[in-house]
């Protein structure tokens, strides 16, 4: 995913401080969260009025404490594959739960968590559709529709979370557990709202 925050200066603003011991060298082993992690879900939001040509939606995460904006412009993937060797990457956010609404077009979530009985899911979402939560801990990557899309996220974001470490990718080649699961290989990844 990609966010947009408005313009500030770095040093004024708690989530652009520079995570404490935060290690940026490339991750070679994830460990992963402790069995069981927390799945994702797919949560339906309420019409709660309707007048001529237009209705009237609940959309909201009472617990959010951040929005973000995600535009992607055509079959936009995010974040982009290893420019050098095709690999996936990924996010993963460890103090941040995401709430995923498409307000246009769709989007594509590829979903791995290495807590997770069955780690890899790919989730179909559409506007109009539910939102999709991301439990902290997720890798996490999309692939929009031809036309693009556009989704609103309404983070969870824990107290002191950087955006450095929130928006790091991490790519799938350097994390031989991630690569295991996502690859060809693999076993199938379970489907939501997407056929093969």
């Amino acid at each position: 995913m990609t966010a947009t925050f408005p313009p500030r200066s770095a040093a004024s603003h708690p989530l652009f401080a520079e995570p404490s011991a935060f290690d940026p060298s490339p991750l070679m082993e994830f460990p992963g969260p402790p069995r069981p992690a927390p799945m994702f879900e797919l949560i339906p939001y309420e019409k709660f009025r309707d007048t001529p040509a237009v209705r009237f939606y609940d959309i909201t995460v009472p617990t959010s404490n951040a929005r973000d904006l995600v535009v992607h412009s055509g079959p936009a993937v995010s974040p982009p594959d290893d420019p050098a060797n095709g690999a996936w990457q990924f996010y993963l956010h460890p103090h941040q739960e995401d709430n995923l609404l498409a307000l246009h077009g769709g989007r594509t979530f590829y979903l791995v968590n290495l807590g997770w009985n069955y780690p890899f899911h790919i989730v179909r979402l559409e506007s109009g559709g539910d939102i999709l939560r991301i439990p902290p801990g997720t890798f996490h990557r999309s692939v929009s529709d031809p036309d693009g899309s556009l989704v609103l996220n309404q983070a969870v974001r824990e107290e002191g979370a950087s955006v450095l470490r929130e928006f790091r990718v991490y790519n799938s080649s350097r994390i031989p557990r991630l690569f295991a699961v996502t690859s060809r290989t693999a076993p199938l990844p379970k489907l939501h709202g997407v056929s093969w």
